[in-house]
């Protein structure tokens, strides 16, 4: 789109140049999707609140179940959920999408005792998992907590490399 080169492909199925998309778009608000190999959409801008079944199936892959810390709920019972709420701008894209069932999901609130979601970031060892913060009366340090439940092969790896580690430094 920045070098004005490629195609666009219009809601009839007409294939035009970016450079006359970009004109026709002018005044207008259009939808932008990324497909993946498949032509499957993973990114939709604001056009569609709702993930796709290619973003689902994305979301059942990585997150495995409910994404707060100790709920066991399968991927079958949950729905997907905007880290970003939808109603504050956040985009349907499948790196601000994470699990929670409805139990959970009906946590999450901006009042006191409401839950927040966030995307743990690079310096944390589950980067790119679903951090859940408590409200302060559960937990007055606001400190976000993954939930390792559905990723005990993950779990165990962790524990397994701390205890070679502290092996190896009392061996040296």
């Amino acid at each position: 789109l920045e070098n004005g080169t490629g195609v666009a492909t219009t809601n009839t199925g007409t294939q035009i140049s970016i450079n006359e998309a970009l004109k026709m778009a002018e005044g207008t608000h259009p939808v932008i999707a990324v497909l993946d190999g498949d032509g499957m959409p993973l990114y939709l801008q604001r056009s569609r609140r709702t993930a796709n079944r290619a973003q689902r199936l994305a979301l059942i892959a990585r997150d495995k179940g409910c994404t707060r810390p100790g709920c066991e709920q399968p991927a079958s019972m949950c729905a997907a959920h905007h880290v970003n709420d939808w109603a504050k701008g956040g985009p349907t894209d499948i790196n601000n999408l994470t699990l929670a069932c409805d139990h959970c999901h009906a946590l999450i609130n901006d009042g006191p005792d409401g839950w927040k979601t966030v995307v743990m970031g690079k310096d944390s060892p589950h980067r790119g998992r679903t951090g859940w913060i408590a409200p302060k009366s559960v937990d007055p340090t606001g400190t976000p907590r993954v939930n390792d439940r559905h990723h005990v092969g993950q779990s165990i790896a962790t524990a397994i490399d701390s205890s070679c580690r502290k092996w190896r430094s009392r061996a040296a």
